[in-house]
């Protein structure tokens, strides 16, 4: 749906949406036995001798079992200015949900801490928000031809006051979701040929997401405040005890797909056992915020039919505003939900192969602010 307001403006609303089915999926456990629904191999005793097939490893499959769905709802906003000059505003919100089992298939990931199905036998159980879900996001752009010699009522050189123009852009987006594993399960599988994440398994009903801010940032000057609560306590000169206010079993208390032990006075994994499905990407880290801006010059050049110089400065992220990844989703780690690398900004000088992709490992060069000097010569 479509108004003009005038001859200058306008403002539209579109619903987008689709279902996909027979989507790829990659299982890289094809071959896998030995804990929860997975295959046990032929005999009682899941060793590698016992697999599904023994004569094989680790196996990866490849199928079109998958299914996705997209709703969204776009509004835009579009201003052409010609009062005092020429220039072009637009606006755009998009609310939206991406759910699916497997985003991409599980050839390639969108964040650094992209997730797929953890039981291949039950894809459903994976249904939940895409990798890319972004409930909410605005982006605008300008460009404004800048009525300098209208402000100064004609004086000045026309050389100097004529063809500077200034534009930009903004970016904001809600966080994208995360999974929280349990890696010490997840490893003890690899030698039985699993080659996928295993959810850490709730103590309890799954509630709302803890607060998450940018304190949980690994930074040198000071120490984070997590986005979600360790699984253990580190009291000074003491050994480390289970943290009553952990979201999930202990790690290694898994049992099943979904299933796990609580812990008590015995042991972590001595209480009775719980069934609760945390579901994939039930978690969120933390929005995103940037804009740019240019200036430029145009300047005609004498005797030379149609040309122009035209130079001017680029400012990538002007507000230098820090923008962080996703939280530590590893529940068997200290470090279980404090952020450890700077989010790629949006654009950038470096291009997407400067993004940081590690750990700890913070490469900053695609993150933060960049100012770049422009000329351009056309003719």
């Amino acid at each position: 749906m479509q108004q003009a307001l005038g001859d200058a403006t306008s403002f539209s609303v579109g619903y987008f949406g689709h279902h996909g089915i027979h989507e790829l999926v990659q299982n890289s456990t094809a071959n896998a036995w030995g804990f929860g629904s997975l295959p046990a191999g032929r005999c009682s005793d899941p060793v590698p001798d016992c697999a599904p097939d023994p004569r094989f490893g680790g196996v990866t499959d490849l199928a079109t079992t998958a299914v996705s769905n997209y709703n969204g709802l776009v509004a835009s906003f579009r201003h052409r200015m010609s009062r005092w000059s020429q220039g072009l505003l637009q606006l755009n919100y998009t609310y939206s949900k991406a759910l699916d089992e497997l985003s991409n298939g599980g050839l390639s990931s969108f964040t650094l801490y992209a997730l797929g199905p953890q039981n291949p036998n039950n894809l459903r159980d994976a249904y939940g928000p895409a990798d890319y879900d972004v409930r909410h996001s605005f982006n605008a752009n300008y460009v404004w031809e800048l009525p300098l010699k209208a402000a100064l009522r004609g004086r000045g050189p026309i050389s100097l006051v004529n063809g500077w123009q200034v534009s930009g852009t903004f970016f904001a987006h809600t966080g994208f979701p995360y999974t929280v594993v349990d890696g010490s399960v997840t490893r003890s599988l690899a030698s039985r040929n699993y080659g996928g994440e295993i959810y850490a398994v709730p103590v309890g009903p799954r509630g709302s997401q803890p607060p998450c801010g940018t304190g949980a940032a690994l930074t040198p000057s000071g120490v984070p405040q997590p986005c979600l609560p360790g699984e253990l306590l580190f009291p000074p000169n003491s050994p480390p005890t289970v943290n009553p206010s952990a979201l999930f079993v202990q790690p290694g208390c898994e049992t099943d797909f979904n299933r796990g032990h609580l812990s008590d006075l015995n042991g972590p994994c001595s209480g009775r056992e719980v069934s609760f499905a945390q579901g994939r990407n039930h978690f969120r880290g933390l929005g995103y915020f940037s804009t740019d801006f240019t200036i430029m010059k145009s300047t005609r050049i004498p005797r030379w039919e149609n040309s122009e110089l035209r130079i001017g400065f680029q400012f990538f992220n002007i507000l230098n505003h820090p923008n962080f990844g996703l939280p530590f989703p590893e529940s068997s780690d200290p470090l279980l939900g404090v952020i450890g690398y700077m989010a790629q900004s949006s654009t950038t000088l470096l291009g997407g192969a400067q993004s940081s992709t590690s750990f700890l490992g913070t490469n900053q060069n695609g993150a933060a602010r960049m100012i770049q000097l422009k000329a351009e010569l056309k003719f």
